[in-house]
């Protein structure tokens, strides 16, 4: 009774430590693959905080852009209303008739000048990035 009782003792041992060989190959596994994830992951995570901040430093230039506009318009508004004071000072109809070559030159003048401008304010190629030098 002590032979078998040995016996049977002897096999659950060996089927323990089997079965805990086999839990511990299958832990070292699964440690594995989460370690290989893991690196997946932060990879993936260090593209992303890059991606984020080159975002964010396009926002920066495109503010700066925007901020850029904003001034260039607000001078525009300006020198508008500038105009229409003087405008509404002077009769040009009566001048124009009266001194036609005057106001001929200087509104061929004027007229350049605003072409060259428009002109350069709607070149589709001001925004292109320019190679920078270091």
């Amino acid at each position: 009774m002590g032979f078998k009782l040995s016996l049977i003792l002897g096999g659950l041992l060996v089927a323990t430590v089997a079965g805990s060989a086999w839990y511990i190959d299958y832990q070292a596994d699964q440690i594995t693959t989460l370690k290989g994830n893991q690196i997946v992951l932060e990879t993936e995570i260090q593209k992303q905080n890059e991606s984020i901040e080159r975002y964010l430093e396009q926002q920066k230039n495109q503010q700066v852009q925007l901020d850029q506009l904003e001034s260039e318009k607000r001078a525009a508004m300006e020198d508008v209303n500038r105009l229409r004071k003087t405008f509404a000072k002077h009769d040009l109809d009566r001048l124009a008739l009266a001194k036609p070559g005057l106001i001929q030159n200087r509104i061929n003048k004027a007229s350049a000048r605003v072409m060259a401008t428009l002109e350069e304010i709607t070149n589709p190629t001001q925004f292109d990035e320019k190679p920078t030098t270091n």
